[in-house]
């Protein structure tokens, strides 16, 4: 698939960013398949759930950006309170710690979520009535040529990892002909503008997003497991709602009894619990897009309730620094 002749429409998107050819792709591979061009209503509805599930996305990011900003105000009043401490008890090192370090780290971690906020916001018009393809990031658009059919005898698996959803798209023949690339891979080769020359990720990335809090906690607690602030956190994490880890899909076309050909799509779910689910969806891409979406979702609300745990650390162990800083104060003034 991933081919230097078969990734031209790629390198459109580098030399077009504003042309709408990922539809007439479509068509031409589905044709190249021998499968009709895809339905002007098809593409309406899936148009249609493609808009509504952007704005609930974008809705739910937004939200995700405030509460962060409220909690970099949080940890702000904290800093400057242990601020304050440490200039009463000439803490020299603590100052300059908080002023070169602490406080220009949140001001830009603030700066940045804005940006990201505003960058929201901006897509929501940007995206506008536009067609369901131009909703979907790079990955999840490869992956949609399976399940649109237009890919015969290919399959593909989307995983979450260290580098964002890692694609494997593979014969389905188990010739070993296929590519594996990340959300990463794509959005470094767009935005340096590097030839479209994919490399296979090592397997090391594979479920990386669930490790990388590990030197974190550590960071927090450097005690380890006699911090009962690192079990707490290990525990909470631990213990997080079952997200999808990986999902499969497979596509296969069938006559049905009246003679018309139909495209069967199996998505199959992996959890992080080791349960999997499967679902068949026929002839209806809304539907496999609204599934695929919700699996994105099901990754995001992990990444961010890992977050989430990880500040609540580093805001308590700020606190037990404030607390301990106040006691010195005490007792230097009795």
């Amino acid at each position: 698939m991933l081919t230097p002749k078969s990734s031209r429409p790629l390198h459109l998107e580098q030399q077009f960013p504003n042309l709408n050819w990922r539809d007439r792709f479509e068509d031409l591979l589905a044709l190249e398949s021998g499968k009709k061009m895809i339905s002007a209503v098809s593409r309406q509805k899936e148009a249609v759930t493609a808009s509504r599930l952007r704005n609930e996305s974008v809705h739910d990011a937004i939200s995700h950006v405030n509460q962060e900003l409220q909690r970099n105000q949080d940890f702000n009043v904290l800093l400057q309170e242990l601020r304050e401490i440490s200039i009463h008890r000439k803490d020299t090192a603590i100052v300059s710690m908080i002023d070169n370090q602490a406080l220009p780290y949140q001001k830009r971690s603030s700066e940045l979520a804005i940006a990201d906020g505003k960058t929201l916001i901006g897509s929501l018009k940007e995206l506008q009535n536009k067609p369901a393809s131009s909703y979907k990031r790079r990955v999840p658009w490869i992956t949609s040529l399976i399940s649109s059919g237009a890919m015969l005898e290919w399959e593909s698996i989307v995983y979450d990892s260290a580098d964002g959803l890692l694609a494997d798209v593979y014969k389905a023949d188990g010739s070993g002909d296929g590519q594996m690339f990340s959300e990463l891979d794509l959005s470094t080769i767009f935005k340096g503008g590097y030839r479209l020359d994919f490399r296979s990720p090592t397997w090391s990335t594979y479920e990386g997003s669930y490790n990388t809090y590990y030197p974190q906690i550590e960071q927090f607690c450097p005690e380890g497991d006699a911090d009962p602030d690192a079990e707490h956190t290990y525990n909470t994490i631990d213990n997080l709602r079952p997200s999808i880890l990986s999902q499969l899909t497979t596509t296969q076309r069938r006559t049905s009894w009246n003679g018309s050909i139909e495209t069967r799509v199996v998505l199959k779910n992996r959890f992080t619990d080791g349960q999997e689910e499967e679902k068949t969806i026929v002839n209806d891409a809304s539907k496999v897009l609204e599934e695929v979406e919700k699996a994105h979702a099901s990754v995001k609300e992990r990444h961010n309730a890992i977050g989430l745990a990880l500040w609540q650390l580093s805001y308590r162990k700020q606190k037990e620094a404030l607390s301990a800083a106040k006691e010195m104060e005490d007792e230097s003034v009795e």
